[in-house]
């Protein structure tokens, strides 16, 4: 480079930059103006362009007791305590916890239209939610425990949660409107496996105890409260022994108690053919079977020895034609009322499924469990006084079936014997007592919830209802080699299936 062309020291303090006029304006007029508006471009961005591009405000939500679901025009937003922001406008929303009543409101939201990036709009809710009945929170607790305890066994990487000890402590809150009584039997009858017992441990000691803390004081109400039930029920003891440890589980092996109901089990195990005539009852045809003790046989608990009073069972299953009459009476059971069925969680979308296609002779099928009860109700209205109509327990149906066990095989309707659906009662061959179609042809509805230990807590499942009852006798669809008599099963009372109908019973007014 010739030193001619360098640019010196001198050169560069005497430069100077000189701006050109923009439409006539010089430079001394718009550049103030160029900057204001840049200074009024960042603020507006920063300060107010947030709250338009979102309006609204971050909510925070604090609840007593803690751990409510919050729900936001009925979408799920977070458990309380919690942040949620909530756009501008009028919303509503719902604040819902296991054991309390609901809290459901309007919810105007505002923002803020001056520097919410900076500072976040916020706003909150704080609420008290009203415990329900204590009573009513065990119930409840007690069918989302059935529930799980049925779902599987838990693994690491499936969890059953803790729902009947979470109950127990909400309904401690009101220890004087809970009424506990069974729920040690019901819970040890509903658990499946060690999880769900411990779960039903853990409620049992703070709903005895009337305290979620355990004091001398909880503790002796404990100690009393489950002694009595154990007096009055002493086949709990095989469920108790079903998940104990083995040096427990000797030494209550080992009880006077304990032997006792073994004994009753060997001793009802095999029962004489013990009915009496059939009858004609209200247009039905009906055995009568006299008293006696009923053995439930299960896969690996113990099998349950229930006495059973004197009831009579209907011979065959209920037709369409027997169901229609009902219908005729009280429409709101009809087909055509399912979508409001279903609404109350009394039937599901297939219930009747078929009904205005079949003849009257056919068994009655897709009908819930509901449904079944109601037109036993309506039914009692021609009923003999002092007896009522009602689905049989299921002691009554299984010692109905110890009557008919020798020759309900070769009366079956299963699918590798021939059946594609279910046979009309009136065609199908008696068994030894005079029954139609208890091994086959359709699954029947009994009164009772399901449980995997049906030798204990007889009582507190009466006191204590699962959502999940009992079905007994198998299906046209199943295998003979697959199903017998003292096969059993649990469905939801509101389902409606090809392969389900009823048969009814006829007991005493102070009958279970």
């Amino acid at each position: 480079m010739n030193d001619d062309k360098m640019i010196t020291q001198h050169d560069i303090d005497s430069a100077s930059v000189r701006l050109r006029p923009i439409l006539g304006v010089p430079p001394r007029q718009y550049l103030p103006l160029m900057y204001g508006v840049a200074i009024l471009a960042v603020a507006f961005f920063t300060l107010v362009y947030p709250s338009i591009k979102q309006p609204g405000a971050t909510w925070s939500f604090t609840v007593d007791p803690p751990g409510a679901a919050v729900y936001v025009d009925g979408a799920y937003r977070g458990y309380a305590p919690c942040s949620v922001f909530i756009g501008s406008g009028e919303h509503v929303v719902t604040i819902a916890r296991p054991g309390f009543q609901p809290y459901k409101q309007p919810l105007i939201s505002k923002g803020r239209l001056f520097g919410t990036l900076l500072v976040k709009a916020r706003a909150e809710l704080a609420i008290s939610l009203d415990p329900l009945p204590g009573s009513f929170i065990l119930e409840e607790g007690v069918r989302r425990f059935a529930a799980w305890a049925l779902s599987g066994s838990p693994s690491e990487a499936y969890q059953i949660p803790m729902v009947l000890s979470d109950a127990a402590r909400a309904a401690s809150m009101t220890p004087e409107s809970v009424n506990a009584d069974g729920l040690a039997g019901a819970a040890t009858s509903y658990s499946l496996h060690a999880q769900s017992f411990r779960d039903g441990i853990r409620a049992v000691t703070i709903a005895y105890g009337q305290s979620a803390a355990l004091t001398p004081v909880s503790l002796a109400r404990l100690v009393s409260k489950l002694g009595q039930e154990l007096r009055d029920d002493p086949s709990m003891l095989t469920g108790l022994a079903a998940f104990t440890p083995a040096p427990l589980r000797t030494k209550l092996e080992s009880m006077q108690a304990y032997r006792a109901v073994i004994a009753g089990i060997d001793a009802a195990t095999v029962v004489p053919l013990n009915t009496g005539p059939a009858s004609i009852v209200s247009g039905q045809e009906f055995i009568a079977l006299k008293e006696g003790n009923a053995a439930i046989k299960t896969g690996s608990a113990l099998s349950a020895v229930v006495p059973v009073a004197s009831f009579l069972l209907a011979s065959s299953e209920t037709t369409v034609g027997q169901f229609g009459r009902f219908i005729e009476a009280h429409p709101e059971w009809a087909p055509a009322a399912a979508a409001v069925l279903v609404s109350k969680g009394l039937a599901e979308d297939d219930y009747l499924t078929g009904y205005g296609d079949s003849k009257a002779d056919e068994v009655l099928t897709y009908v819930s469990k509901p449904a079944a009860l109601a037109y036993c109700a309506w039914l009692t209205e021609t009923a003999p006084a002092g007896y009522r109509f009602t689905l049989p327990s299921e002691a009554e149906w299984a010692y109905a079936a110890s009557m008919s066990d020798a020759s309900a095989g070769r009366n079956a309707i299963f699918s590798d014997l021939g059946a594609s659906g279910p046979l009309d009662p009136n065609t199908l061959p008696r068994d030894t007592a005079g029954f139609k179609g208890l091994l086959g042809n359709v699954w029947e509805w009994c009164a009772d919830s399901y449980s995997s230990n049906p030798a204990s807590g007889r009582t507190g499942r009466i006191r204590f209802p699962s959502i999940e009852s009992v079905v007994r006798g198998g299906s046209w669809a199943n295998r003979s080699d697959l199903v017998s008599l003292a096969s059993r099963g649990p469905m939801q009372e509101s389902e409606c299936s090809a392969y389900v109908g009823f048969r009814v019973a006829l007991v005493a007014e102070t009958g279970q």
